[in-house]
This record gives C-alpha cells, sequence and structure tokens, in this order.
C-alpha cells in the first residue's frame, strides 16, 4: 500500500524555505470567518439581483461558502429554484448554480436548506487588487416566489 502526501506536507517536511516555500495562510494559520444574514421582505428575489454576503480585503484566499435558507417546501421557493455565489465577473465562482432545497435540518419547526460550495474552482481563490473584494449571492434559473424569510451566509477564508 502506496502513502502519498500533499504539497505542503511534502514542502514542509523539506524545510518550507527556497524553492520549497509555503505560502502564508496554507499551514499554520488561523481561519477567518465571516456571517452575515439577508431578510427578504414582501417581494422576492428575481433572478439577476445580487446580495452581498462578503467584503473580504486583498490576499485572501477563501476556503468555503455556505448559505442557510428555509426549505422550498416550508416559504414557497419554487421548485428548480437555483442559486450562485461568486464575485463581480464571475457570478459562480463559489457555487454553481446549486438547486435550493436539500433539507438539512430543522429549526423552530420549520426545515432548513443549506448550499455549499461546489465550483473546485473557487477552493483557495485569493482576492485581488487593493480594494475588498465583494462575495456576491444571487437566484439563476428561476426566480423565487417566496417572502418574508432570512438567508444566512458564511464565507471562511485565510
Amino acid at each position: 500500500m502506496a502513502a502519498y502526501k500533499g504539497v505542503n506536507v511534502t514542502k514542509f517536511e523539506a524545510g518550507g524555505s527556497g524553492s520549497n516555500y509555503i505560502s502564508d495562510g496554507l499551514i499554520k494559520s488561523v481561519e477567518k470567518i465571516w456571517t452575515d444574514t439577508y431578510t427578504v421582505g414582501t417581494t422576492a428575489l428575481p433572478t439577476g439581483d445580487t446580495i452581498c454576503i462578503a467584503l473580504l480585503p486583498p490576499g485572501k484566499k477563501i476556503t468555503s461558502v455556505e448559505v442557510f435558507h428555509p426549505a422550498m417546501t416550508t416559504e414557497g421557493v419554487s421548485t428548480g429554484t437555483t442559486l450562485a455565489v461568486g464575485i463581480t465577473g464571475d457570478t459562480d465562482k463559489f457555487i454553481d448554480d446549486d438547486e435550493i432545497g436539500v433539507t438539512m435540518g430543522s429549526i423552530d419547526s420549520k426545515n432548513l436548506t443549506y448550499n455549499s460550495m461546489n465550483n473546485p474552482d473557487g477552493f483557495m481563490y485569493e482576492t485581488v487588487g487593493t480594494t475588498n473584494t465583494a462575495i456576491l449571492l444571487s437566484l439563476g434559473r428561476k426566480a423565487s416566489t417566496a417572502t418574508s424569510y432570512t438567508i444566512g451566509t458564511i464565507v471562511r477564508y485565510v
């Protein structure tokens, strides 16, 4: 049976210097979290509109994006409604057109659904530029008819 090592384990064992330099945030780092909520009022969210769920400084690497929201059956979210999470110019960088509706549990007798990062291009994406990078949530293929509910989000980064 073979034993394999990840890229950074190999670099670490070789001393972690010179051509084996391990970039900041890849080992022995403290993960940070940006949590936020958005309450949908009396008007349903149309497709194409965005909700800014985080503003991350330059040079941060994104490790996870999660979205929590009511289940389709409890709040009138249309079957086939999808959500995406990304950045300006790449709206599905982290969550790529994922259908809303995977029941994960119950809170106050209401089903909660959960979507998480499913686009491999987003893992360890490093924010660039000199200003904060907006992380944006949008509805995809089909708009929701649901109103009066709250979306919760978590963006993890190092």
